[in-house]
This record gives structure tokens, C-alpha cells and sequence, in this order.
């Protein structure tokens, strides 16, 4: 879905990144992460945007890590077919390699990052299928610099009854942050996602929370 634009005449999750666009640093970042990047839609366009920079996609899964490898690092072009959804097959997509992108795997709560190391850190569509959400926080937290920023994106859609006690309603979230040491600078409880499902035009709308955070302490 976060490659094949041509078969929505758009990016789906688009709205993830223009609630990001207004609330970058200033100052552009020089080190940053994303923490379940998937197929890396999100961090490589920011390395695009910042060549300079060191950019990483983190995710636990060495599939969708590959195959963002293989797309942003290498270049090379990936072939589409959402044929058993109705739609045409797709000629190949491909892209411009990036040389400041790079791939781990790793969890969220165990980020391969010194303390202290990052400018940026986002995540979308990632908090709320953690095995440990408020840990998952807690390192996000450890690995920025002082006055680094976190933008967060999540539907609050928890699989385990532990993590609804955590973190919900959405105010638990907003405390966790702040005791953790973030001053929230944008709290968003109703950002309206749509995911598309096939040609017909079927779709999941996810209510998110777009959250942004600066590390104070």
C-alpha cells in the first residue's frame, strides 16, 4: 500500500505526513529514526528532504525490512499486484537510490541507538501493536537529545487488556509522555486516516492520535 500511489491516484496515508510537515524542528535534524518504518515511506522521504542527514528505519520485521532495502537503498524496482483486490497489475515502481538511509531490525523498546543520539524520532500506526507500548516510549525517549522531538501517529487499537489500562483514554498517554520527561507541544485526538481495501472503494477509517513532544529532561 506505501508504494503503490498509482492505484489510489494518491498516497493513503498522506495524512501522516502533512500532520508531521508543520511540526519539524527548525533547525534541520541531522540524525533521525523511524521506529516501525515498514517499508520506509516515511523516513525516506525525509532523507530525501535532508540529504545531509543519517536517517534509519527501524522495524521488527526482516521482511518489510528487506524489501525496503531493497527499494530505497538499492534502487531496485519492486513489482505491485493488488490483482486479487481487482485492481490492474502495476508497471514496476522503482526510485532513486538514497545513500543517508538505512535499515535495522530491532524492537522499539530496544532501539540500537546511544542515549542521547537523535535530533527526530517519528512513528506512525506502530505505539498501539507493541508488545510493550509504555517501554516502546521509554526508549524513544532515551535515544533523542535534549530538545529533540518526537511526532507520534497512533490509532488506539491495543490487542491486550493490559495496555487499554495503560493507555487509554488518550489523557493516560499524555501523562506518560510528561512523566517521562516531553513537554507536548500538538495533541491531536481525531486525526481521520483511510486505509483503502480494494477497486471498489472500500476502506478502514483509523481515528488517530497525532501526538508531538519535545525532550525536555
Amino acid at each position: 500500500m506505501h508504494l503503490a500511489d498509482a492505484l489510489w491516484g494518491r498516497y493513503p496515508m498522506q495524512g501522516v505526513l502533512d500532520f508531521a510537515e508543520s511540526h519539524y524542528p527548525k533547525q534541520p535534524p541531522q540524525q533521525m529514526v523511524e521506529v516501525g518504518c515498514g517499508v520506509g515511506r516515511w523516513i525516506a522521504t525525509l532523507a530525501q528532504r535532508h540529504p545531509q542527514a543519517t536517517c534509519w528505519g527501524i522495524d521488527y520485521s526482516y521482511q518489510m525490512l528487506k524489501r525496503a532495502h531493497e527499494f530505497w537503498v538499492q534502487g531496485r524496482a519492486i513489482d505491485i499486484d493488488w490483482s486479487h483486490k481487482g485492481f490492474p497489475p502495476l508497471p514496476p515502481v522503482q526510485t532513486q537510490p538514497l545513500d543517508n538511509l538505512h535499515f535495522g531490525l530491532a524492537k522499539a523498546a530496544d532501539l540500537p541507538f546511544e542515549a542521547n543520539s537523535q535530533n527526530l524520532v517519528v512513528s506512525s500506526f506502530v505505539l498501539d501493536r507493541l508488545e510493550a507500548p509504555l517501554e516502546g516510549l521509554r526508549d524513544m525517549h532515551r535515544v533523542l537529545q535534549p530538545q529533540g522531538r518526537l511526532i507520534l501517529v497512533t490509532p488506539l487499537n491495543f490487542e491486550q487488556k493490559i495496555h487499554w489500562a495503560q493507555c487509554y483514554p488518550a489523557s493516560k498517554i499524555h501523562n506518560l509522555l510528561q512523566g517521562l520527561g516531553f513537554e507536548v507541544l500538538h495533541w491531536e485526538e481525531n486525526l481521520l486516516l483511510s486505509e483503502p481495501l480494494d477497486v471498489h472503494g472500500n476502506a478502514v477509517t483509523w481515528r488517530c492520535l497525532g501526538v508531538v513532544g519535545v525532550k525536555m529532561t
